[in-house]
């Protein structure tokens, strides 16, 4: 005796099996196991853990068991067997008076979580005989990554040695040029004429880093930043 439980998405199957005592021959007891084979090969035919939930209509026919060794060998499931419906709701052909489970709608396993509801919708037909099978999904859009736009900066930490004195050099030589053709009494023009020569001569010595300190540790530029800086 065989019997199979429903609870909640998954089917147990308790065998119940009475062996042959000692005094019986061995044909009853090979007649026993070949029936208890039976049984458990059908057991595990119909099982599919993962792929099939406990909810279905009707018999599974060799086409029903080929479609379930397709979802387990592309780990997926089936949507329509994973809620308990009536059956109007479960069966999506009519025809001759005979109802049957022909359509089935496969999700990925990991995906099931999105389906909130999976049935059929007796009142709309596709045709005379199809009923129109339905999935509820919840789905998020996919979050793209904050691209960080980095401006590229001077590389202040190459300030040392001969890239220092070539530094002061070109800096004093062209503020020494550009000054004569500026204004000694306008204060912001010789300021900004100063941090803008000080600027291009620095890029031009010392070089410049592209991308953030993050993705280039080897160019960070706050190494020379100490307490008496």
């Amino acid at each position: 005796m065989s019997v199979s439980l429903i609870i909640k998405e998954e089917t147990f199957t308790i065998i119940s099996a009475y062996a042959p005592h000692v005094g019986l021959g061995n044909a009853e007891k090979k007649s026993f196991w070949e029936s208890l084979d039976k049984v458990v090969r059908g057991v595990e035919a119909e099982g599919y853990e993962g792929a099939l939930g406990g909810f279905g209509f009707g018999p599974k026919n060799e086409e029903g068991h080929s479609i379930l060794e397709f979802d387990i060998a592309h780990e997926l499931v089936v949507a329509n067997s994973f809620f308990k419906k009536r059956d109007a709701q479960l069966a999506t052909f009519h025809s001759g008076g005979r109802s049957t489970q022909i359509d089935f709608l496969l999700l990925r396993k990991g995906e099931l979580r999105t389906c909130r509801d999976c049935k059929v919708l007796p009142a709309l037909t596709c045709s005379s005989q199809h009923r129109l099978l339905v999935m509820d999904l919840v789905t998020r859009g996919r979050v793209g990554r904050r691209v960080r736009v980095v401006q590229p900066r001077i590389l202040w930490k190459n300030l040392y040695g001969a890239n220092a004195e070539t530094f002061r050099a070109n800096v004093v030589d062209r503020l020494s040029v550009e000054g004569d053709n500026a204004d000694p009494t306008d204060a912001d023009q010789i300021w900004n004429r100063m941090a803008s020569t000080i600027r291009d001569v620095a890029k031009e010595t010392l070089g410049m880093a592209i991308g953030s300190s993050r993705a280039h540790k080897s160019r960070r530029e706050s190494w020379w930043l100490s307490d008496d800086v």
